[in-house]
């Protein structure tokens, strides 16, 4: 077995989990931007990684994932505030369209993919260096 295959699925699984927890944490940080009436919000993103298992095979698997970051489409939530000076002609504030608690889960899954991963490595790291040891035995 060629453990640096191994060790580079894990890196790429890495890889697409930072991301997805970058691309949380800017979704967390614009929960309260605000844009003027007219302008364009910021629109929450999302990290898609697609892939086929055919594909996986066809290109010795490490790196066969298509990674995009696209807008989720999520339409801008409407808040009451006539006070606010980004308030339209009816009193309204459009905020991003963030579910918070979905990003948390996001988060959290993220860390636990993230985590799985380098138990993956961890363990194809101590079957190679068993191999050595039982190769270099005999």
């Amino acid at each position: 077995m060629d453990y640096r295959q191994a060790f580079a699925i894990s890196a790429a699984g890495m890889d697409i989990e930072r991301l997805r927890l970058e691309v949380t944490a800017l979704n967390l940080a614009n929960t309260h931007t605000v844009a003027e009436p007219g302008a364009t919000a910021y629109a929450p993103m999302r990290v898609i990684a697609r892939s086929s298992f055919g594909a996986l095979m066809a290109n010795g698997m490490p790196n066969a994932a298509q990674v995009t970051i696209e807008p989720s489409g999520a339409a801008p939530r409407m808040v009451q505030e006539p006070g606010h000076p980004f308030a339209d002609a009816r009193g309204l504030v459009a905020y991003p369209g963030i579910d918070t608690a979905n990003e948390m889960l996001t988060m959290m899954s993220a860390l636990r993919a993230y985590e799985a991963n380098i138990a993956a490595m961890n363990a194809a790291r101590t079957m190679a260096q068993k191999a050595l040891e039982i190769g270099g035995a005999t």
